[in-house]
């Protein structure tokens, strides 16, 4: 296919026209990355090879394979494609866009190297097979977020491409509330949460009743922890969690914010979205959750845990018509 481009695209980048013009065309799916990555051969400018930062001109000839850029994708989905499965699902919620899962401790997510079986992912595409509502140009299987093996509880499937990169967005952009229920244990209960600590016994569901009632706003009954999360030099299964950047690694900020019930079980909030943030933030306070053998030693000598005592208890966030959705377990 040949555009020709006007007056009123002069100056736009090649990429950002192509795109624009593509999703206009059917590809409402295409991303920017994706195009990117399928951009050799698959888009000339006046019969000759284009940078995608190229600067149009009035009268530039743009001619795009469609035909290619049909193979590229297919191309992916084959060799990303999940091998369905019969297994059970606990299905907390489910419409057009999405489905909801109470995940089991033990389970992983999606499958990866040497795995390709017995995951979240292969359940969900066998289910929605076997209902004749399979997007096959779903990515993973509808993943959009990811729990631990050895964490329980929420987690969000999307059932089409488009809502699928919606929800991922919002998970981007820390636009989704999180929350979970951790039981824990340790030498010394941390300073910063034994100051927090209140002699009464508090409610899991009045404290969640209340946070949503606030926004999802921490008032100071809860302590604030931020750093940065980078891998491990001990164990690179493991994450570290410091509250100073460092002059090397690469570091990412993770905001984290823990309401003590007791010494024994704590309710956390997460504003960003690290790998293992939870258990690295409160290995470096000096807790440990139960069950978690990988990181109740600063080597990681207990390995990967089937189960942990970490559950995720809420989710809330938009669907793509912009209706805030919330879902618990408590």
């Amino acid at each position: 296919m040949e555009v020709v481009v006007s007056q009123e695209h002069v100056g736009k980048r090649a990429d950002v026209f192509v795109l624009s013009y593509l999703q206009s065309e059917g590809f409402k799916a295409l991303t920017r990355s994706a195009l990117h990555k399928y951009w050799d051969n698959l888009v000339k400018v006046n019969d000759k090879d284009a940078k995608p930062s190229l600067k149009l001109k009035e009268g530039d000839r743009v001619d795009i394979s469609k035909k290619l850029l049909l193979e590229y994708m297919e191309k992916e989905i084959s060799e990303t494609r999940i091998l369905p499965q019969e297994g059970v699902l606990d299905i907390v919620f489910e419409d057009k866009y999405c489905i909801v899962l109470n995940k089991k401790a033990g389970v992983v997510v999606h499958p990866g190297s040497g795995n390709s079986e017995n995951t979240l992912s292969n359940y969900v595409v066998w289910y929605l097979q076997n209902k004749e509502e399979y997007c096959k140009n779903i990515k993973r299987g509808g993943v959009v977020h990811r729990l631990d093996k050895g964490v329980s509880g929420l987690i969000l499937f999307a059932k089409t491409l488009e809502s699928q990169q919606f929800f991922q967005k919002q998970f981007e952009t820390h636009k989704v509330e999180k929350l979970y229920r951790a039981k824990v244990e340790g030498k010394v209960f941390p300073a910063v949460l034994s100051e927090l600590l209140v002699s009464k016994n508090i409610s899991l569901k009045d404290e969640v009743a209340k946070l949503e009632e606030n926004n999802f706003v921490c008032d100071k009954s809860w302590a604030r922890v931020e750093g940065y999360i980078q891998r491990s030099n001990r164990n690179r299964m493991k994450m570290f969690f410091s509250p100073l950047k460092r002059s090397f690694g690469n570091g990412k900020l993770a905001v984290s914010y823990i309401k003590p019930l007791s010494k024994e079980e704590l309710l956390i909030k997460i504003e960003t979205g690290r790998m293992h943030q939870i258990r690295a933030t409160l290995e470096y306070l000096g807790l440990n959750i139960l069950g978690d053998t990988l990181y109740s030693t600063k080597y990681g000598q207990g390995g990967i845990p089937d189960k942990i005592e970490l559950e995720s208890i809420l989710l809330s966030l938009e669907n793509p018509d912009r209706e805030r959705m919330t879902f618990k377990l408590c």
